[in-house]
């Protein structure tokens, strides 16, 4: 075993047993990682710092679960993947909600309206869907119609959650990008 991975492994046991000190030289390690990983895809500071908080909180709340000889990264990638996928849902949330606070302010009939809208743009999302690989617009469905979870559709379909989450993010990110691209 390298001098680093001796040094890992031992910090990461720290960690395990509740090391403060420990536990801020794992956020100094991984922390510019994960910003950069939050970054590079929300393209917002302010939303990467966030999520990069949350992460290392996860990871410290979790502590219990670490396993020191295990892969640190793809322990640690994983929250951050189930945290982005959360935060993009609910940012495309909240712009629905704003646009429909907005029409209200500026006295549109809602119900007419925005039954209108919410048609065409579930109609405009079904299309989107069938654009979708095969694998990965089974895995959508099976989420957000069928309500699966991502381990009961790992199960369903002989693949890892790790292979569920992808397919997820990719086709969150993906429908997130061409209906803010529509309007």
């Amino acid at each position: 075993m390298r001098q680093t991975e001796e040094s890992d492994t031992k910090r990461l046991q720290q960690l395990r047993q509740g090391d403060r000190k420990a536990f801020e030289a794992v956020y100094r390690t991984y922390g510019g990682r994960v910003y950069n990983f939050f970054l590079s895809l929300l393209h917002d500071r302010f939303a990467a710092e966030d999520l990069t908080q949350n992460v290392f909180l996860k990871v410290w709340e979790r502590r219990a679960g670490i396993d020191p000889d295990g892969h640190f990264d793809s322990y640690m990638f994983t929250i951050a993947r189930h945290l982005l996928i959360r935060a993009s849902e609910k940012r495309l949330q909240e712009a629905c909600m704003r646009e429909a606070l907005q029409q209200r302010e500026n006295g549109v009939d809602i119900s007419t309206e925005q039954h209108v809208e919410t048609e065409s743009l579930r109609a405009y999302i079904d299309t989107l869907v069938e654009q979708f690989p095969p694998a990965r617009k089974q895995v959508f469905l099976l989420s957000r119609v069928h309500h699966l979870t991502n381990r009961e559709i790992a199960q369903k379909l002989s693949i890892s959650e790790k292979t569920v989450e992808t397919h997820l993010y990719r086709a969150l990110r993906f429908l997130k990008e061409k209906v803010y691209s529509r309007g």
